[in-house]
């Protein structure tokens, strides 16, 4: 067979009801100038006697293998592909008939490495349920912390093989911790059309946010280490009121047999990534609490006035306090972090740190993506503000919620400035767990049944 231009991949492990129709959809292609390895990492099901049906055709070449994972399987696919193109096809995913068309027409430029689209949505009956649609990166997009999927990407073979393939330290979001080296070296280009579907099913490895944020977290640091040998130096700054000034502000509360300040003060304690921690309250009782429970070496306390504590005051009036006492030009990041959300995971104070280096952005906050509608009254009746028919998702579109409990500051830029935020601000999505804030009564009730649940998360 004549060298193809382009590698198709396909990666299965006990896909057996979806992988025909992956399979069909290549084999199917307008463009045919290709190959197609079939790599079955271990499978239980019936998923080799599929395959098996199509081990005489010449555009195909099966491997079966024991478990080895995705990274691994992505490296053999690398080393086995024919093909100046390569693009990895999910086994419970299909190709649009016309994908590798369009996607090949936008290598002219040979500065281009990587091409990626949009997707179809579908569930496990192929009904489609949704379409996501990315920025244009053309024209909207000039910093790249948003990755291309990870699957139904295509590439330049050589471009993959340059940096190495892909990293098999890491199990999951292989995607991701290929952007950041990928885009340290090459052009991307982006296709605003689908070109693929994408299934929802109760299977997808992306359903555990949790352990996928916190692999996140580690390609972020690793990635950040290999930019910057020098670890940024980093003042954790955390203001708490008490209760004399703030009914809702209580320290003392417990969860499990734990003070709700321990929770927050016992990972700075323990993170690596925090040089110093500043308490500052107008509560004696929390700053000897502070003085006498932790490290002297990382912790300080500042008393600050009930003036600068009240409710209804700015908190930068808190933060150049903070400033004016202390040596703040010998760090290079502050953290703003409060005591009222504590489920804080030192992954989190990594990806936001990380976030900061990798991407030159002043400014850090943690976000949740919303998937509610929000409203804002008129004076006539209530108003949708983010509400759009069909299923059509827009990238640009997409609202998120921000945690308020964090927040990372370039140092030199604040004292510039003067200014809360900065003029570029990145963000760090939290879970579920890390983003819960205590409001309420109800809301430490829920917390200690969240423990209860998921006490190691």
């Amino acid at each position: 067979m004549d060298r193809p231009l382009i590698t198709v991949y396909i990666t299965n492990h006990n896909y057996g009801r979806f992988i025909k129709q992956s399979i069909e959809s290549v084999l199917c292609q307008s463009h045919q100038n290709l190959e197609l390895i079939i790599i079955d990492d271990g499978s239980t099901d019936n998923s080799r006697t599929i395959i098996e049906q199509y081990e005489n055709n010449n555009k195909i070449n099966v491997v079966y293998q024991e478990r080895k994972g995705l990274t691994i399987s992505n490296n053999i696919a690398l080393n086995l592909a024919r093909g100046e193109y390569i693009i990895r096809l999910d086994a419970d995913d299909y190709l649009d008939k016309n994908a590798l068309k369009v996607m090949i027409g936008e290598f002219d430029d040979v500065k281009v490495g990587m091409v990626f689209g949009d997707w179809y949505i579908v569930d496990s009956n192929n009904e489609v349920i949704g379409v996501e649609r990315r920025h244009n990166f053309k024209d909207d997009v000039s910093m790249y912390d948003q990755p291309a999927h990870g699957a139904c990407t295509m590439f330049r073979t050589k471009c993959l093989r340059m940096l190495g393939g892909y990293n098999e330290d890491i199990y999951m979001q292989d995607g991701y911790e290929l952007w950041l080296r990928f885009i340290e070296h090459y052009e991307v280009r982006n296709l605003n059309i689908p070109v693929f579907y994408y299934r929802k099913h109760n299977n997808n490895l992306t359903n555990n946010e949790s352990l996928l944020l916190n692999t996140r977290a580690k390609i972020l640091k690793d990635h950040a280490r290999k930019r910057n040998n020098k670890r940024p130096k980093v003042v954790a700054i955390v203001p708490i009121r008490g209760g004399s000034i703030d009914f809702m502000s209580r320290p003392f509360v417990k969860l499990k047999n734990k003070y709700l300040i321990d929770w927050t003060l016992s990972v700075f304690a323990r993170s690596e990534s925090i040089d110093k921690v500043v308490v500052t309250s107008p509560s004696e009782e929390i700053l000897e609490y502070t003085l006498k429970n932790y490290d002297s070496k990382k912790f300080d306390v500042m008393k600050r006035s009930v003036e600068l504590a009240r409710i209804n005051t700015n908190i930068d009036g808190t933060i150049n306090h903070v400033f004016n006492n202390m040596d703040i030009k010998s760090y290079d990041y502050f953290m703003m972090y409060t005591i009222e959300a504590p489920f804080l995971r030192e992954e989190f104070i990594m990806s936001a740190i990380s976030t900061m280096e990798i991407f030159g952005v002043d400014t850090v906050i943690p976000v949740r993506t919303v998937g509610r509608y929000f409203y804002k009254h008129c004076g006539n009746g209530m108003e949708p503000l983010n509400y759009s028919k069909g299923f059509l998702r827009l990238e640009k579109d997409q609202w998120y919620a921000g945690v308020t409990n964090l927040l990372l500051r370039n140092v030199d830029d604040y004292v510039r400035t003067n200014s809360y935020f900065g003029e570029k601000i990145g963000h760090v999505v939290f879970d579920k767990k890390a983003a819960f804030e205590l409001e309420d009564e109800l809301d430490i009730k829920i917390a200690e049944l969240i423990l209860d649940e998921f006490p190691d998360d």
